[in-house]
């Protein structure tokens, strides 16, 4: 009977059609995957210059707090000079000469050393006893008010305070300096309980404004200062609000206008948005540009500051990435269509060659209708050869290919002794994988095998009769009598192995057998290269290309395997673990020195280990780590032990350059931290939290030990985690 393969009618062939079609969908993916690559990264891009410009107003707001702070501070720090009481006691009205002395030394002294437009020391009967004014200095007695009760807002408030407490006063134009302040004021309460008097500083709102404007973010951005009754102190336009408001646009006198006074209605929006919370960001269009508005609530204060940067500006590298990327794709997406065409024409090529092959093949069953044996041997050989053909395509690895084509070789020609090497995955050995008899075979290096002569001419080669003189033995396959037939195992110019058969007796083998032979040996060899190719293809799916280790869906898929096959009594870790400030690490030797620090962590990683433990890179500078059979004591054993050589490894940078990198590491064990993947890795992550948080560089077991190299000692349940770092 002859086997006729079918051969397509498309002009690829059915092979190269299929591979077209593989290499379209990969491309298409490989487009997706860069495309959605490209969308994380800009979208990253922008959460970290949003991360900037908050932390600008994060410091903005930090320093007026600071400004309010400082003199609160300096004016309780000043009241304590002994001088304000004494002259408080000694005279109930305007101070003696010696004490006027002191007093407007102290004051003087005050007003050089800190940055204040007046300070005052007033009785608590509104009576001014002494002023110092910036750029004027100490003013005459006469000068002085009789009654501060009513003009200066710091006074009734602060009498009643307690020792040691402040009060400040909402912005104010002051009658002395001419100008917007804050006032600051404290109790001067005496020895017998009595609330004496005040001293009062007056701070310029002008020197708050400068702080504001000068902390501007970008080029074109510009901070704005608010008070939560919704006007508007400091902003690059004021004068503008104030004509809107219809009020005085004197920057020195003039009243502070509403906020919603002037500006377009998205700013009004922001600033009532910016009113309303405590910390966040809005953004707003203001003269046909978006502007992101960073906004943060000045501490103990009734003020709240912003910072405003236009998106353009704000997002200028994300904008110079994607423009790059245009010019960029354009290119690479023809190259990748020449390319497509390409191997579109190779595989076309491949297939003409596999169309060859079967015709070659068509011949061959041809000539074996033609010989003499008869139509029932036909039948059987060819039965045997359909049922080699269906079994290579259910067996799952080389060896039980292996048994079946000798299995089919025995049904065929029925050798007293066979044997059969296949080259290992590294190329450099074939190991005996199936024998028949009783002969011992040994492992082989390539080279030895490739000594056969079947090898070397790359063809059937049969011995008729080993003993005759000028017969050649085989080295690979030595015996002293009988026949010897050496069959080539090659697919795709590729030697995959070889086959070697004995019968004890001399005999010929007709051409027929030895075609069907043929046949046999290079289906075998071909279903070994083609799964061989489908592993490969597997491996490279499941393995992390940078650091060569699994990935992170392989390592669930092997977790969650391992635990559905775990007894009961099975003890197996999983272990968490995140380098320490990577980002640092990366923003301080680049991202090739990063990558460098990921491959010698991942050798360190896998080096550390067993065999049969699994190592993963688990997303980023994340890695996880499978140990079967271990408690939480041994996992801790392993995991410290990877934390030292981690902390002791100098990583080369370049010329003259190295640099470290510590790890941090948590640790979840079956089954006291669960039983489940998605437990055992929650308790792990809690656990390398819990490792970030005790200060990094250290070990952490989910049941309360934390390890490092200057202390063992359990720790308590922190808040629930919020980020890694």
């Amino acid at each position: 009977m002859t086997l006729r393969p079918d051969i397509g009618k498309s002009h690829f062939g059915p092979f190269g059609a299929r591979t077209l079609l593989v290499v379209v969908v990969l491309a298409a993916l490989a487009i997706i995957a860069g495309s959605t690559v490209v969308s994380q990264v800009t979208d990253q891009m922008r959460r970290e210059a949003d991360a900037r410009q908050d932390r600008r107003a994060e410091d903005v707001a930090t320093t007026l707090a600071g400004i309010v702070g400082s003199a609160s501070s300096d004016i309780r720090l000043a009241r304590r000079n002994e001088v304000f009481e004494t002259a408080l006691v000694d005279t109930p009205g305007q101070l003696l000469a010696e004490d006027r002395q002191r007093v407007e030394s102290a004051i003087t002294y005050l007003g050089d050393r800190y940055k204040v437009d007046e300070i005052c020391f007033i009785r608590s009967s509104g009576l001014e006893l002494a002023r110092w004014v910036g750029g004027k200095g100490i003013a005459p007695v006469e000068d002085l008010s009789l009654d501060e009760r009513q003009n200066n807002p710091t006074v009734l408030p602060t009498l009643p305070l307690a020792d040691d407490a402040f009060y400040e006063s909402s912005p104010y134009v002051s009658p002395d300096s001419g100008r917007w302040v804050i006032g600051i004021a404290t109790p001067v309460v005496l020895a017998s309980g009595d609330h004496a008097g005040i001293l009062h500083f007056e701070i310029p709102v002008a020197g708050l404004a400068e702080a504001v404007t000068s902390a501007a973010y970008g080029a074109t951005g510009f901070n704005v200062l608010l008070d939560r009754g919704g006007r508007v102190l400091v902003h690059p336009h004021l004068a503008e609000f104030r004509t809107a408001a219809g009020t005085v646009a004197d920057p020195a006198t003039g009243p502070f206008p509403l906020a919603v006074a002037a500006g377009s209605t998205s700013w009004r929006d922001a600033a009532t948005v910016m009113l309303a919370g405590q910390a966040g960001s809005t953004t707003f269009n203001q003269d046909g540009v978006t502007y992101r508005l960073s906004y943060r609530p000045v501490a103990n204060s009734d003020r709240v500051v912003g910072v405003a940067s236009p998106l353009g500006e704000l997002y200028a590298d994300v904008d110079r990435l994607l423009l790059n990327l245009a010019i960029t794709v354009g290119p690479l997406l023809l190259l990748m269509i020449i390319l497509t065409i390409g191997f579109a024409r190779s595989s076309s090529r491949a297939s003409r060659g596999l169309a060859a092959l079967n015709e070659r093949l068509m011949g061959t069953n041809a000539r074996l209708e033609e010989s003499s044996r008869s139509n029932a041997e036909l039948a059987g050989e060819s039965k045997i050869i359909n049922q080699f053909t269906e079994l290579t395509a259910l067996t799952e690895d080389d060896v039980s290919l292996s048994v079946a084509t000798l299995a089919t070789m025995d049904e065929l020609l029925h050798p007293n002794a066979a044997a059969l090497h296949v080259s290992n995955r590294s190329q450099d050995r074939a190991v005996p994988q199936a024998t028949l008899g009783e002969r011992a075979t040994d492992v082989l290096s390539l080279h030895e095998l490739e000594r056969c002569p079947a090898l070397r001419r790359s063809s059937l080669y049969i011995t008729n009769d080993v003993a005759a003189r000028l017969s050649f033995r085989c080295p690979v396959y030595p015996v002293e009598s009988g026949t010897l037939a050496c069959v080539p195992l090659v697919a795709l110019g590729e030697v995959v192995g070889a086959i070697h058969l004995h019968w004890d007796e001399p005999r010929e083998l007709s051409l027929p057998l030895r075609l069907a032979i043929t046949r046999v040996s290079e289906h075998a060899a071909l279903s070994i290269a083609n799964r061989r190719l489908l592993l490969a293809l597997r491996g490279q799916a499941n393995t992390d290309g940078r650091t060569g280790l699994t990935n992170s869906r392989a390592f669930d898929e092997l977790l969650e395997r391992r635990l559905a096959d775990r007894g009961d009594s099975e003890r197996l870790a999983v272990l968490m673990l995140d380098l320490d400030r990577f980002k640092d690490f990366n923003d301080r030797y680049g991202h090739p020195a990063g990558d460098e620090a990921l491959r010698t962590f991942a050798h360190i990683l896998s080096s550390s280990v067993r065999d049969n433990d699994v190592a993963a890179r688990y997303g980023g500078e994340e890695f996880a780590l499978y140990l079967p059979g271990l408690d939480a004591n041994g996992a801790r054993e392993v995991a410290e032990r990877i934390r030292e050589r981690t902390e002791a490894t100098i990583i080369p940078l370049g010329p003259g350059s190295t640099g470290r990198i510590t790890v941090s590491i948590g640790i979840a064990a079956a089954p006291n931290d669960g039983i489940e993947r998605m437990a055992l890795l929650k308790a792990a992550d809690e656990a390398l939290y819990r490792a970030k948080q005790a200060g990094r560089n250290r070990v952490v077991v989910q049941r309360g030990w934390v390890t490092d190299a200057q202390t063992t000692e359990p720790v308590a349940d922190p808040e629930p985690r919020a980020a890694s770092a």
